[in-house]
């Protein structure tokens, strides 16, 4: 049952499919044919790099060379281009690469779950390539070129439907394959951005001068800790509830994508192990536990002035970007201060947040 403000997250299952909608989702790019054309070139390149013993030792032969040279050359021109060839189909398959495909960036994915095409598929396919050669040259290039009038835009031949397989940009987009590139990007879309109530949970400094843990539902992507804060301010004794309370003045908040959150200071940092540079000073050190290691030391620079929230890169390995309602990502230059409107999506390295809106815990 759900509740006010709650919204339906997406199992990986849900958002990992060959479909063009969920692709899309993914950030999943078709191969242009002038790539897929390169890569078929290299491959046809090695192929016949290989197979030129066996021209030199029918040359000789032809020419009445009766020794054993020849017939080396021409056994060792046959085998080679026969061992590349399988090799190929069988990188293909479990791989979905062959040489030509590597070198570019290409990958062929199964349309149907973005997994491993299959050797019998690719099997298949090479078998009606070789088919299509009764009409020679002809028959395969009406093979390959077929990927043009593909309805539904994504350059998918008759050779590719007939394997149920996908040719895809690896370079331009997400590269299935990836497993923690792919486990990130499903992370991403089921993160559940719900709407920030007034009692949010604070990660505030209990005055203790322990750094604060987030309690009850924190993951493993969780925040680790926050050192510092802008409500280490002058202590407020609330006489009727018997408690010491820090004087609230932060309006914004951080909530992230486990559901933790923190008050925007005027001046903080975020990372792995955040530390301020040298005569500077950060009012806190926000440390995120990052299970995809993409995360660097000191990541990112924020905080709160006269035009609201912003956010700094700090040249981090991995960068930081902007994620609009359509999914996509406006990377920040490392170094300059870029300004968030509530309701704002940043993505930095594996984790997420959103700027929202909110006051004291009730």
């Amino acid at each position: 049952m759900s509740g006010a403000g709650e919204t339906r997250v997406r199992t990986p299952s849900d958002a990992i499919g060959g479909d063009p909608e969920s692709a899309a989702r993914l950030g999943i790019v078709a191969a242009r044919p002038g790539v897929r054309a390169w890569a078929f070139a290299i491959d046809l390149l090695i192929w016949s790099l290989l197979a030129i013993p066996a021209g030199i030792g029918g040359a000789l032969l032809f020419a009445g060379d009766a020794s054993w040279g020849p017939f080396v050359l021409v056994i060792a021109g046959s085998v080679l281009p026969a061992l590349f060839g399988l090799v190929q189909l069988v990188l293909h398959g479990r791989r979905g690469v062959t040489a030509g495909k590597a070198a570019m960036r290409l990958r062929s994915v199964s349309v149907a779950d973005l997994g491993r095409p299959g050797f019998w598929r690719i099997v298949l396919r090479a078998l009606v390539l070789g088919v299509s050669g009764i009409v020679p040259t002809v028959g395969p290039a009406v093979m390959f070129a077929s990927g043009l009038w593909d309805r539904e835009g994504r350059g998918r031949s008759i050779l590719d439907r007939v394997a149920g397989c996908w040719l895809i940009d690896a370079r331009a987009g997400l590269d299935p394959a990836d497993a923690r590139a792919l486990r990130r990007t499903v992370r991403e879309l089921d993160m559940p951005l719900r709407e920030v109530s007034e009692g949010l949970p604070s990660l505030a400094s209990n005055g203790s001068g322990e750094l604060p843990m987030l309690a009850e539902r924190r993951s493993r992507a969780g925040i680790v800790g926050v050192s510092g804060g802008p409500w280490a301010q002058q202590p407020v004794e609330d006489e009727a509830a018997g408690l010491i309370t820090a004087a609230p003045r932060i309006e914004h908040v951080l909530v992230f994508e486990d559901g933790s959150s923190v008050r925007v200071p005027e001046y903080g940092l975020i990372g792995r192990q955040p530390e301020a540079a040298p005569g500077q000073t950060a009012e806190v050190l926000l440390t995120l536990e990052d299970p995809d290691k993409l995360l660097s030391k000191t990541h990112l620079a924020f905080g709160l002035d006269a035009g609201g929230v912003w956010v700094m890169d700090r040249n981090s390995s991995n960068g930081t970007s902007i994620v609009g309602a359509d999914g996509a990502e406006t990377p920040l230059t490392p170094g300059s201060r870029v300004g968030l409107e509530a309701g704002a999506v940043v993505r930095l390295g594996g984790r997420m947040f959103q700027v929202r809106r909110g006051g004291p815990q009730a």
